[in-house]
Formats: C-alpha cells, sequence, structure tokens
C-alpha cells in the first residue's frame, strides 16, 4: 500500500512541475511575443551590419548605376509622419519605380541570407509612367532608419515617357512661311529646343510672323483647356498626318503635289468649323479644294486611334494667351535605358551596392 501511495504521489508530482517548464533563456514564449519584436535568432554565417559608419542625414543623393546623380531623397517632418520624397533633378532620367523601407533599427530592413536587400518586400512601392517627384509619408513610429530604392529610365525611353516629360511651358520665335509647314518657328531653350515646322490649330485666333510668344504645353494625351477646340477628337487624325510626309506628294485625282496650304487648311478642317469660302483670303499660300478635301478622307479613313511609335513624329500643343495655337512634329527619337538608384548613405552587409541611412533631425 506505500508503494502505490508513493507511486501516485510521483506521478502527480511530475504533473504539476512539468506544467512550469520554461523554454531555454528564461523568459516563455508569450512573454517573448509581447514585446512585439521577434527576430530570428542569426547563427554564425549571418550577414552582420557595420555600425563604424555614421549615416545622419535628411537630404541624401540619388545615384542610379551606383555613379550617375539623378536627384535626391529628402526627409522632412509633418504631424506625425516623416515625409519622404523622391525628387529626379537630371533632366534626362524619370521615375518609374519607387520601393522603399523605414525600420527601427537596420537588421528589420527586409534583407536575403546574403546580407543584401529585398527591395521586392519593401513596405512601400509603386509604379509610375514617369515622375520626376513622388511622396510617401510614413508615421514615426516606423522608425528612423531609410532605404530609400527606385528604377529610374531616359526620358527619352519611350513615346509615353518623351510626353510625360515635356515642359510645362515654353518660349517660341515664329520665323516664316512654307515651303514645307505652314509657320516655321524657333524654340531656343529647354527639351524642346530646336526648329520646328509648326501647324495652327484654330482658325478664329491670329498670329504673327517675327514675334515671340510664352506657350503652354500638351501633349496628345493631356487633358486639353475646355473649350480650346471645336474637335479635340480628331487630334489623332492629325496627328497621322504630320506622319505622312505629304506636302510634295502627288495627289492621285490631279497628278499635282500636295501644297502646306493643302494640309493646313486639312488641319483646320478636322479641328476647327471652317469652309472653303471663310478661307479666301487666308494667307495659305496654294491651296486646292479637292485636295483639302482628299487629306480629310485620308485621315478619317486611317488615323483614327494613331498613335506614333518611336522613329516617327508626335504631335506636341503649344497654348499661347490670345494668339493661334499650335502643333509642331516632335521626333520620336526613342533612346532605351534603365537604371536602379539607392538613396546614398551606409552600405547593406551584402556584396551589392544598396545603401541606406539614419534620419537626421
Amino acid at each position: 500500500m506505500k508503494k502505490l501511495t508513493l507511486a501516485v504521489f510521483a506521478i502527480f508530482a511530475f504533473t504539476f512541475f512539468s506544467c512550469e517548464v520554461e523554454p531555454a533563456g528564461g523568459e516563455n514564449l508569450e512573454a517573448i511575443a509581447g514585446k512585439g519584436k521577434i527576430k530570428a535568432a542569426k547563427n554564425d554565417n549571418s550577414p552582420q551590419f557595420d555600425f563604424s559608419e555614421e549615416c545622419l542625414k535628411s537630404e541624401a543623393i540619388l545615384y542610379a548605376g551606383q555613379t550617375i546623380e539623378v536627384g535626391k531623397v529628402t526627409v522632412s517632418q509633418s504631424e506625425g509622419n516623416y515625409v519622404i520624397t523622391y525628387e529626379i533633378t537630371n533632366d534626362e532620367w524619370c521615375i518609374t519605380e519607387t520601393h522603399l523601407s523605414v525600420v527601427t533599427a537596420p537588421e528589420y530592413f527586409p534583407i536575403n541570407n546574403a546580407g543584401n536587400p529585398k527591395n521586392g518586400n519593401f513596405e512601400y512601392s509603386n509604379e509610375f509612367a514617369c515622375e520626376k517627384t513622388v511622396t510617401y509619408e510614413v508615421p514615426f513610429e516606423k522608425g528612423p532608419y531609410i532605404a530609400a530604392h527606385a528604377v529610374v529610365e531616359c526620358a527619352s525611353s519611350s513615346p509615353e515617357t518623351i510626353a510625360a516629360n515635356l515642359p510645362e511651358t515654353v518660349e517660341f520665335c515664329t520665323v516664316n512661311q512654307g515651303p514645307d509647314a505652314y509657320l516655321n518657328i524657333t524654340i531656343a531653350e529647354g527639351g524642346l529646343a530646336g526648329n520646328y515646322g509648326s501647324w495652327c490649330i484654330d482658325n478664329d485666333s491670329p498670329i504673327s510672323l517675327n514675334n515671340c510668344y510664352t506657350a503652354n504645353v500638351y501633349s496628345l494625351n493631356d487633358e486639353l483647356p475646355e473649350g480650346a477646340f471645336e474637335y479635340p477628337e480628331n487630334f489623332d487624325l492629325v496627328n497621322w498626318l504630320l506622319n505622312q510626309n505629304i506636302v510634295g506628294e502627288l495627289s492621285p485625282s490631279s497628278n499635282e503635289a500636295y501644297t502646306y496650304g493643302d494640309l493646313q487648311f486639312a488641319i483646320w478642317k478636322l479641328l476647327d468649323d471652317i469652309e472653303d469660302e471663310d478661307c479666301e483670303e487666308c494667307s495659305l499660300g496654294s491651296f486646292t479644294p479637292d485636295h483639302v478635301s482628299e487629306l480629310v478622307v485620308l485621315a478619317q479613313e486611317n488615323g483614327e486611334g494613331f498613335a506614333a511609335e518611336c522613329g516617327a513624329v508626335t504631335g506636341v500643343i503649344l497654348i499661347p494667351e490670345g494668339v493661334q495655337p499650335l502643333i509642331i512634329p516632335t521626333p520620336l527619337e526613342c533612346n532605351s535605358c534603365e537604371e536602379t538608384a539607392w538613396a546614398d548613405g551606409c552600405p547593406f552587409p551584402g556584396n551589392n551596392w544598396a545603401t541606406y541611412f539614419e534620419y537626421a533631425q
């Protein structure tokens, strides 16, 4: 009977004390989880950050391909948030992707076993057509350590990036008329600098030779000022005409060459309310009403939905205040290139050139 009693007591004692066993380290798992910063223990082969270099800054240079300075990343504060802004300052580049991570300590950046950042896992990411400025607001509690990655492209990498990178305004001067365009103009400065044969796109407004003007710039995909044109939906037809090199080609009906006057009148007819008799005193040079009608029909039959590709030209609209707006055929000289970019700072422990920095207030 004594042996049985001792056995029962032993079983009870083992059961009772087994419920009090703690994990190695002296803290139970629930207590550890409550601290909110669980991180798997690293073995001796895990990558280690080098904290001997200080990376305190509120503005970091944005480098593409390690050596090309394309812009900067700045940090400021607003109502409990960091305001983190990517800004491209090099006119030849623009942003197509951003990946941003903000953490309390560098060890908490998403990295792989080799110590390289996994920017695809960064908390803040986005894609763009071709942006010069991208801004994020991040709560203070995320921490002061910032890894700012971007993908940048040449601003001339595609028709879309060229259009997105147009200047907002230009100054241009009118030079003369003909023989290949209605109005020849020069743009002295900026991304559109050059000489152009332009076409008027609103017969209701005048424009003078040998004068200079300031104009707002629009691509054909932009939202145009309301009421600026009678038939803005026909700009794709005009864009098709601009790509046909029609001036000097022979009309199939008359076997005579199309003139710049023929093309200018056709553009007006597509975009404006104008009749043949309205242009009896137009300063178009020579034009033939039958030629004009042929060009309008050709554009209507072939130009719907037309969008120019690399190697062609695309119409860019200039709208000066109080005078005739113009459309200029702009060459799409695409130059495809893409680079990865990082905001400068301290290196990650891996073998690539990725960097991060600590925000300095």
